[in-house]
């Protein structure tokens, strides 16, 4: 789904609004549609989801409004920032290994789901490859004419133009000859190379975008 197409409804409120929009733009999050009149997810690139509306940007990090009812989200958009707190909740708060544990095992869950999500993402991207390579096989196996030829008959066609200028009817059939030899030359080019290579490309092209889904990939080098 595009940012243009997405409603600004749902969109969460300033700041956060532009810390999402920044995170879109560069490739590090998409927006996956849940259908009408419900809340897209903010997916991110590292795992992590969470309601559009209810992203919440704090200290270089994402998390969910905590009124957010999605069906499952994470608690931070990546692995660091629940480790992190993590840390922080073991450190300032060791009671809640006693009082509360699963709100300590939540942060290992989200953990284990964001890296769940990332291996399917890796085996998303090997089979690309594997579909990537197959491709680019059958571009190494793709030979094209001698264009030597065609500039070769080019000079003698010159040449024959040149030495038989006074009596051209008469070597007409001989210089038709060659214009089309040389033509033969582009016409295979065009055929046999040309047309192969741009098919194989577009096919490339399909591997990509499917790999990309929704994602803005095309902004990450730019904002580099």
């Amino acid at each position: 789904m595009s940012i243009n197409d997405l409603e600004n409804r749902w969109f969460p409120p300033s700041p956060h609004k532009e810390a999402v929009l920044e995170f879109l733009n560069k490739g590090r999050a998409h927006i996956e549609e849940r259908g009408h009149n419900v809340p897209p997810l903010l997916v991110f690139e590292d795992g992590g989801v969470m309601e559009l509306p209810k992203a919440r940007y704090k200290n270089g990090n994402f998390s969910p409004d905590e009124s957010s009812s999605a069906s499952r989200q994470t608690n931070y958009s990546d692995v660091c920032g629940n480790i992190d707190e993590l840390k922080r909740l073991l450190q300032v708060q060791p009671e809640l290994a006693k009082s509360d544990p699963s709100r300590l095992f939540g942060f290992i869950d989200d953990v284990c789901y964001l890296l769940s999500r990332m291996q399917r993402r890796q085996e998303t991207y090997k089979s690309a490859v594997d579909s990537a390579a197959k491709v680019i096989e059958k571009m190494q196996k793709i030979e094209g004419p001698n264009v030597n030829e065609a500039y070769e008959k080019s000079e003698i066609l010159k040449n024959a133009i040149n030495e038989n200028s006074d009596k051209l009817p008469e070597k007409i059939e001989e210089l038709f000859n060659l214009a089309e030899d040389i033509r033969d030359v582009a016409n295979r080019m065009e055929q046999n190379v040309l047309y192969p290579f741009r098919d194989l490309f577009i096919e490339l092209g399909e591997i990509y975008y499917q790999v990309r889904g929704s994602r803005a990939w095309e902004n990450r080098k730019e904002n580099k």
